[in-house]
């Protein structure tokens, strides 16, 4: 028997743009798993996504197991294969208890709870909550979860934050396989490649981000060059990729580990997200020189009252300075950039694609806002009557979720397949990005995403994969539970003291 058993779901839609995307390690349910590991207890880890597991597969690996406890990661796009995954445990084991986390379960417990199948949702950070569970301790004595006392749910107090990350346990990365994984096209420089934490949360007030106003942790410098050392030395990893939501703010540990990197040797390749206005000489510099190919900015818009809309207002001469920065220094530079935002029309979608050519970047990411719950944007569409739907299948930043009375949904759709166009197929464009390559494998990735650019979508159609995709949420709800009057936002309900 196995103590507890962490699934990951599929994402629930693997097509058009997926050869453009990712597929990392999951770190929130790695680290849950080193913990619960380092206090004595047997833990397995199912990433159906990176394995590609049919729901006849994932029987075959529960019965193997046979866990007395489950962990399910749930964020917005995998919640009906998530109510599908609970099912499946619930009937091979009805002893078992099933447990989901993650910021879309943090946000919305009494809709998971709707699922007879799921016994606990833990909110906010899940190591201590899910050690206690597997430990057996009384679930009306677990601060930080919500479940169901008949039909009236629970809500324990909020768990106060764990400052001190270097307190945790590094990944529980024996658990994957990294032959699996892959960093998304244009975003690395060797590999095999894998993702990595140093931060945890963001100051930052952007509507459309579930880390807005969010207290900001980060493990030490010393111990994030000793998890880096692990993976290239223990795991063969040869490149990093940063996904902290704002790796530069802590500026005095970014330049203690990009000094450590320096001074240990390091041989790895990274890169990293930075903000427009939390960047400079002397971290471009030393960021070079530990190893930084590559860095992420997000400018999400060029137009000044879109900026402000969603609460980004970050002046565009910051931009401009901090991408020639960047370049004077030898990263490349990825710009981020949103359509279809509040207040969005033409005209100013129109001078997104203008700035983005006129910064020069290396790389132009392009998506479409998308409201998920428990940010300030899911609560003003929802109280504006501007949500389009609840099919949080689509929920992935390539589908029109809010209707605006300024653009068309096919408005949106053409101007996304005419920016992408203007912006890459110019043949200075295309010849930067051949001077980028240096393996075959960034060639295939290339020609993969220019074929996309030309023919408007690449479909990737896996008969077995059918399981995930048949379902909506409601056919797993078969309990009748009061919903909450108002939608939380993430950052509310992580900083007070009890849930509401």
């Amino acid at each position: 028997m196995t103590d507890l058993v962490l699934i990951y779901p599929p994402w629930a839609v693997l097509e058009k743009r997926a050869i453009l995307q990712n597929s990392l390690p999951p770190l929130g349910i790695l680290s849950i798993a080193a913990y619960a590991e380092s206090h004595g207890y047997k833990v397995r880890v199912i990433d159906i996504h990176a394995e590609r597991l049919s729901d006849q597969e994932l029987r075959v690996r529960l019965a193997e197991l046979k866990p007395r406890c489950v962990g399910i990661s749930v964020l917005t796009n995998m919640v009906v294969p998530a109510h599908y995954i609970a099912r499946i445990c619930k009937a091979m084991f009805p002893n078992c208890t099933v447990v989901v986390g993650g910021v879309h379960a943090e946000a919305m417990p009494e809709q998971m709870l709707r699922n007879s199948a799921i016994d606990i949702v833990v909110r906010g950070d899940g190591e201590e909550p899910m050690l206690e569970i597997i430990q057996g301790k009384g679930r009306s004595e677990i601060k930080g979860v919500s479940y169901r006392d008949g039909s009236t749910v629970i809500h324990t107090p909020t768990r106060p934050l764990q400052m001190d990350l270097d307190k945790l346990p590094f990944p529980a990365y024996h658990m994957v396989d990294f032959a699996r994984y892959f960093p998304a096209v244009a975003t690395y420089r060797n590999l095999p490649a894998t993702n990595m934490l140093m931060t945890l949360g963001c100051p930052g007030a952007c509507t459309f981000c579930n880390s807005a106003f969010t207290t900001l942790r980060s493990r030490s410098a010393s111990s994030v060059v000793e998890q880096i050392k692990v993976l290239r030395y223990q795991y063969g990893i040869r490149q990093i990729q940063f996904y902290d939501d704002t790796f530069t703010v802590a500026k005095r540990t970014v330049l203690e580990f990009c000094k450590r990197m320096v001074e240990d040797r390091v041989d790895v390749t990274w890169t990293a997200y930075i903000r427009g206005d939390c960047f400079n000489e002397e971290m471009a510099l030393a960021m070079k020189q530990a190893g930084c190919h590559q860095v992420l900015i997000g400018i999400e818009t060029g137009d000044d009252q879109v900026m402000r809309n969603i609460r980004k207002p970050i002046d565009k001469k910051r931009y401009k300075q901090t991408i020639e920065i960047a370049h004077k220094h030898g990263l490349e530079v990825r710009a981020s950039f949103i359509i279809g935002n509040i207040g969005e029309t033409m005209e100013t979608m129109r001078s997104t694609l203008q700035f983005a050519k006129e910064l020069d970047v290396d790389l132009m990411q392009l998506n479409i806002s998308t409201p998920y719950p428990g940010t300030q944007l899911f609560n003003y569409a929802v109280e504006n009557g501007l949500l389009k739907h609840r099919n949080w299948s689509e929920y992935g930043q390539g589908k029109v979720i809010v209707q605006l009375p300024t653009l068309t949904e096919q408005e949106i759709y053409d101007f996304e397949r005419l920016a992408f166009r203007s912006f890459y197929l110019n043949p200075r464009m295309v010849l930067r990005q051949l001077r980028r390559i240096v393996n075959l494998r960034q060639l295939r990735d290339l020609v993969a995403a220019f074929v996309m650019l030309i023919l408007g979508a690449i479909l990737y159609k896996d008969p077995k994969w059918e399981c995930w995709k048949s379902w909506q949420e409601q056919d797993f709800q078969d309990l009748d539970i009061s919903l909450p009057d108002t939608q939380r936002l993430t950052f509310e309900l992580r900083q007070t003291s009890a849930f509401k």
